[in-house]
């Protein structure tokens, strides 16, 4: 973790609990120790509880305060199982970041029901109600924040992806509802939008293929590359800072130009 100027303090997280699902790996784990960097006691989540583990003791090595929490998003009570998590490790929260998702390539003429649930129950439904249950945390917060980060392809959808776009773009339009009825809370809610992000996510395993896809993705913004995980981390570690405090139900892009 990098050393913090003091020209920085409106992007701090010093003393901020910051609670990110789908942290094991990825944008997730970027976020993850970014907040940690800025300051911030981050809960890491997961599937697997030993991947959790890894991510939160690399934390804490670096100097920063991690605990390691199992999730998973797509069983209906994980958001009760969560929140009771949290209250074993903290008795507070000030930001949430949804992050957990899955891909899944289809066409949407061939989607099955199986699948749609799928999609949406991990990258909608779970983000949704983990929000809700969360709410009671976050509203004794003195600085609370949720931010959703979305895709791309909610904004422009593409072939193959169909609910994976979609499933995105009703996370946006949660956002600027949510913003709407916890503003007297004093909750702001953002969205972020990543383009395409270096990581396994995406990536081709096989070297060649991989070279390809990485030069064809970039060749698609007008950064030409694709971008790094902490390039993304740090436009949502700052929509959760106090530098943010006045915006609420925005979607923030950050895709390399992509949708220019």
């Amino acid at each position: 973790m990098t050393d913090r100027a003091p020209s920085d303090e409106s992007f701090a997280l010093d003393g901020y609990v910051a609670l990110v699902t789908g942290s094991t790996r990825g944008i997730g784990a970027a976020i993850a120790e970014e907040f940690a960097a800025a300051g911030a006691e981050v809960i890491v989540t997961g599937r697997s509880p030993a991947a959790a583990a890894s991510v939160a003791e690399r934390i804490e090595a670096s100097g920063g305060r991690a605990h390691a929490l199992a999730y998973e998003a797509s069983a209906r009570d994980a958001a009760d199982a969560l929140i009771a998590g949290i209250s074993s490790v903290t008795s507070r929260l000030d930001v949430l970041v949804n992050n957990a998702a899955i891909l899944r390539p289809h066409s949407v003429g061939r989607l099955t029901e199986e699948e749609f649930d799928e999609v949406f129950g991990v990258n909608t439904r779970a983000a949704l109600f983990l929000s809700q249950k969360a709410h009671p945390l976050l509203v004794r917060s003195e600085h609370p924040s949720i931010v959703n980060v979305t895709a791309a392809c909610a904004h422009r959808p593409m072939r193959g992806l169909g609910a994976y776009c979609a499933s995105k773009a009703a996370m946006i339009n949660f956002t600027s509802t949510l913003a709407q009825e916890w503003a007297k809370d004093g909750i702001r809610v953002n969205a972020l939008t990543p383009g395409s992000v270096a990581t396994d996510m995406i990536l081709p395993k096989d070297d060649a293929r991989r070279e390809a896809f990485i030069e064809d993705m970039g060749n698609q913004n007008l950064m030409g590359r694709l971008a790094d995980p902490i390039e993304i981390a740090r436009a949502v570690r700052f929509l959760a800072s106090p530098a943010a405090s006045f915006m609420t139900g925005q979607t923030m892009i950050v895709d390399g130009g992509i949708l220019a």
